[in-house]
């Protein structure tokens, strides 16, 4: 079997907010969006892997399963590797000082850091391995 690509799909309580965090904090080029009678998206390449953040329409009102079930997030984290967990912190401080998170050592003498997207979706950024 041949995969093409690597898509994560996040569903999101407030698009706008999440679609801001993907693409101006994270600085993850958006790669396509939409708009429908169903709902919006917006796909964000990160790396050789894809996150489509999906939205229900502004007009929606009311509690909705697909968007405000909050169990996953609990499950999930998007890890990422990056050539310095160190500079990609910094990075994403400077676009954002009120980014949570903090650089760490892990067991195996890797440095990461960890954040969050709007929806509470972890997000691991871990320094590649020489």
């Amino acid at each position: 079997m041949e995969i093409e690509h690597f898509r994560v799909v996040i569903r999101t309580r407030d698009f706008e907010r999440s679609n801001r965090f993907y693409e101006d904090t994270l600085g993850f080029p958006c790669v396509r969006n939409w708009s429908h009678r169903d709902g919006r998206g917006a796909l964000f390449a990160a790396g050789p892997a894809l996150i489509e953040l999906q939205g229900r329409t502004e007009d929606v009102k009311g509690r909705d399963e697909d968007y405000d079930y909050e169990g996953p997030r609990h499950k999930i984290t998007l890890a990422l590797s990056v050539p310095s967990a160190e500079k990609a912190y910094e990075e994403l401080r400077f676009r954002d000082k009120n980014i949570p998170g903090g650089l760490r050592t892990e067991a195996d003498g890797v440095m990461v850091f960890e954040t969050h997207d709007p929806d509470g979706v972890r997000i691991q950024f871990r320094e590649e391995a020489n």
